[in-house]
């Protein structure tokens, strides 16, 4: 009989899939696994949480990993970050104001 372990390493296997895993697509892979008797019947509901808090565990990986290749790109590109904007920003506003109190004199 196969285990647990070896069960969720066979769904996992499915790659990006478990990115987008739902409850309902987990679900119908256990059922599926109970019918080719690879898996309990008892064991179906825990099967699918540890299926669904692996995919979760995924996707939060693999936003990580974008926003890092994505703050690397633009730190690259020697793109501005917000913060870069909003010191320029109050750059601007001191020397607007310094040119409009200039005027009124």
């Amino acid at each position: 009989m196969t285990t647990i372990r070896e069960l969720l390493e066979q769904g996992m296997l499915l790659g990006l899939g478990a990115v987008s895993l739902t409850r309902e697509t987990a679900q119908n892979l256990v059922d599926e696994m109970v019918k080719r008797g690879q898996a309990q019947r008892e064991e179906a509901s825990d099967i699918v949480e540890q299926l669904l808090k692996r995919g979760e565990r995924e996707r939060n990986a693999l936003r990580k990993l974008i926003r890092e290749e994505v703050h690397e790109v633009l730190k690259e590109l020697q793109m501005p970050t917000h913060a870069d904007l909003k010191a320029i920003e109050k750059k601007l506003d001191t020397i607007l104001h310094k040119l409009e109190a200039g005027s009124q004199e």
